[in-house]
């Protein structure tokens, strides 16, 4: 039936315990008057009987469980005696007699009814074998293979088969006994703003730090249109379906609701309320904060949209930014890019991918301080059921969700969105787009636990600002001091474009459109909080500081001051001492990143936002010393010609960056990254980030005001994390 390469066993299916053709083989093989000869090259060659078919042979024995038995997926812990579905592959499939699979479905109905389970169950038949799901404990798989002589193998069943099986017929029992720790008391939390929480759900109750409403003359927190419900449980679990059969969780950071509308459309959330978003946003973020007076880290997720044509700011997008800003000190906002408009679907699919960058991301996702999340995927498999033979996904794995939106492209825009998490896919069956295929969309927590729906699913950009909300509370839950800008900021750090991105938008500003940075690694993110060759400076930088200098005329008099006070502009130079010894990898292949983000202070005139500092960053470049590149980003550093003019003495570069300086300037996170030779590294670094002047110059009172930034900068590759990790230090240079 299979052979196993890694234990090197082969699976046969013996017609009868005689096996009277293979011993009749081994007796022919044993026998030394029956050989072979053969001539090759000249040469007589003499083999015995079957000897290509038996002499490897070591040992032949009942097929066991474990020879039958796939490993376990490491998210899931086997308890023998919790009950879990599993992927049962017995003799049978089209291409083999219809009275196999008859048979085999039998053996296994009967075997379920004597240990007591359902008979209902779901099959599928592939070539050779008809596959069955059951859900059962370890111990009552184990006994339904020792009763019957039709198995082949057993594994547990993949999770997006497990999650549609599971939502077909869902644990009710398992689920309300469901065991939930909550996290430790500083643990930080995701602040949900929607349509309230079901604060009765196990997987969710213990965990549930407060929950609120902001909806005005609506005092109750109680979800009634699931849609809040559904993201918690994202925010929450980064697999329900996992956390289910195993029947009990800690928590690694808390849940907090407040309930900002009702129902999409309805009350506050209808279009004639539209002037009150701006303040029910502001009141939900602020009553998050006053409920809980723990100075706890917290990400807010807001999945509540409104499509916008042309995409512009507005008094929604302004609050945002404002409320990401905080008075200086930052919040972590990751907001929905908008869901594209579902009567484009069938549309959008005939164009898939390139039409989507007609579908532009929605109100406030244009606003330039948040975390605005797109949506990719990587389901692509449909359930193992005649109904959707037929169908098939849009998306390719890895390549955009169908349902994400994009965003502006050129300035003065920041790239949007700024990164894509999972979104689900959608099929195409026909004519038809079917958004509600369980295996192309995620399992979560449900609202309708008392009429037995406690599991439900999620999709879109909504499930992809959930998933990002949780990511940002991962990090923290690592590194608890690092700031807001600087989650947001590793965040972005982190992401990657996918090979099929690539594929799909060809154009840099296509993709960036549509992907922005592109999938965020928390894996890689962590690391850089923790031990990867990582540097993370949270400073803060100056408009202008008010130095003495010297007049430009002498004073007439001698005791009248030389000097006069003046607002002088600063930068701020980081060494990064990468080790001379790197250069001993000259052909080994490296990639830095350098991120930068931070969160200025907004200011709304006439459809445009205006920043009262703005930021970018630049490096010294793989042939540039440290003297040229000061000079190449401050001209007050070189030298005078004879006509009084500033004139650089060299034409010096950075590196060939990925996106490049004119295209990530134009946001509030900035991140680009570089792949070359580790030689072209060797020897420290200079990074500088520099002030762009904005509306505080032109308030004589703030001119002088200062604003926090994080800079990250991170080395990968071979062998590269020993040298810089045993030098890596940040040092001030003054300039």
């Amino acid at each position: 039936m299979g052979a196993d390469p890694d234990t090197r066993t082969v699976l046969l299916d013996a017609p009868g315990p005689d096996l009277p053709q293979l011993r009749q083989k081994i007796e022919e093989f044993g026998d030394d008057t029956v050989v072979n000869t053969r001539i090759r090259d000249g040469k007589t060659l003499t083999s015995r009987a079957n000897e290509a078919a038996i002499a490897p042979i070591r040992e032949i024995a009942l097929a066991t469980i474990a020879d039958r038995r796939g490993a376990a997926s490491p998210d899931v812990p086997l308890d023998p005696s919790r009950a879990m579905w599993f992927e049962i592959g017995c003799r049978g499939g089209y291409r083999r007699p219809q009275l196999d699979t008859e048979r085999s479905r039998e053996q296994v109905r009967r075997q379920l009814v004597k240990l007591g389970l359902s008979p209902r169950f779901e099959e599928f038949s592939g070539p050779e074998q008809v596959y069955f799901f059951v859900r059962a404990t370890l111990e009552q798989t184990e006994a339904l293979i020792n009763a019957t002589d039709c198995v082949y193998e057993c594994f547990l069943a993949p999770p997006d088969v497990r999650d549609w099986l599971m939502l077909e017929e869902p644990p009710i029992q398992e689920i309300r006994a469901f065991d939930l720790r909550p996290p430790a008391e500083e643990a930080p939390s995701v602040v949900v703003l929607d349509t309230g929480i079901a604060t009765t759900h196990p997987l969710l109750r213990g965990a549930i730090r407060s929950a609120g409403s902001a909806v005005p003359g609506l005092d109750s927190p109680e979800d009634v249109y699931g849609h809040g419900t559904k993201m918690a449980g994202i925010a929450l679990h980064s697999d329900v379906g996992a956390v289910v059969e195993a029947g009990s969780a800690t928590a690694s950071h808390w849940l907090q609701s407040v309930r900002i509308l009702m129902a999409p459309g309805q009350g506050t959330a209808s279009e004639e309320n539209r002037h009150m978003w701006p303040r029910i946003t502001e009141d939900a973020i602020k009553l998050a904060e006053e409920v809980d007076s723990f100075p706890r880290r917290r990400a807010f997720a807001l999945a509540v949209t409104r499509p916008l044509e042309p995409v512009e700011p507005t008094l929604w997008s302004h609050a945002l930014d404002q409320l990401a800003y905080g008075e200086g000190r930052g919040r972590l906002l990751c907001v929905s890019a908008g869901n594209a408009r579902d009567h484009r679907w069938l549309e959008l699919a005939k164009d898939y991918p390139q039409l989507h960058l007609t579908e532009k991301i929605q109100d406030p996702a244009q606003a330039a301080n948040v975390l605005t999340v797109g949506a990719y995927t990587s389901k692509t498999s449909i359930p193992p059921a005649p109904d959707y033979e037929e169908g098939r996904p849009i998306a390719p794995k890895g390549g955009i969700s169908p349902y994400t939106t994009t965003g502006p492209q050129g300035s003065p825009w920041p790239i949007k969105p700024d990164v894509v998490l999972e979104g689900g896919n959608l099929l195409l069956a026909g004519k038809l787009p079917d958004n509600n295929v369980a295996t192309l969309v995620t399992l979560t927590t449900g609202h309708r636990l008392l009429f037995n729906r406690p599991l439900s699913t999620i999709a879109m950009t909504s499930e992809a600002t959930a998933h990002a909300a949780r990511m940002a509370a991962a990090i923290w839950a690592v590194e608890p001091s690092l700031r807001p800008e600087t989650v947001r900021g590793l965040i972005v750090h982190s992401a990657s474009w996918t090979s099929t991105m690539m594929q799909q938008f060809r154009s840099l500003d296509d993709r960036l459109a549509a992907c922005g940075y592109g999938v965020p690694d928390l894996a890689f993110a962590r690391d850089c909080a923790r031990d990867r060759a990582t540097v993370i400076v949270e400073d803060e930088i100056p408009n202008a500081l008010k130095e003495e200098v010297p007049k430009k005329k002498p004073p007439k008099r001698a005791s009248t001051k030389l000097t006069e006070p003046k607002l002088v502009r600063k930068m701020k130079v980081f060494r990064l001492p990468v080790p001379d010894d790197i250069a001993g990898h000259t052909g080994t292949d490296v990639e830095l990143r350098v991120t930068l983000s931070y969160f200025p202070e907004p200011n709304k005139f006439h459809r445009k936002v205006y920043h009262g500092l703005d930021l970018k960053w630049d490096m010294q470049g793989p042939q540039e010393s440290e003297g040229e590149f000061l000079q190449r980003i401050n001209e007050l550093m070189r030298p005078m010609d004879d006509e009084g003019k500033r004139r650089k003495t060299s034409d010096t570069k950075s590196f060939p960056w990925k996106i490049g300086p004119q295209k990530r300037s134009r946001g509030t996170v900035q991140s680009d990254r570089w792949e070359g030779r580790a030689v072209y590294l060797a020897e420290p670094k200079l990074i500088a980030v520099y002030p762009v002047l904005g509306w505080w110059e032109q308030r004589k009172q703030l001119r002088e005001c200062s604003m926090r930034f994080s800079l990250i900068v991170s080395i990968t590759g071979p062998n590269i994390y020993s040298p810089i990790a045993a030098a890596l230090a940040v040092q001030a240079v003054e300039v």
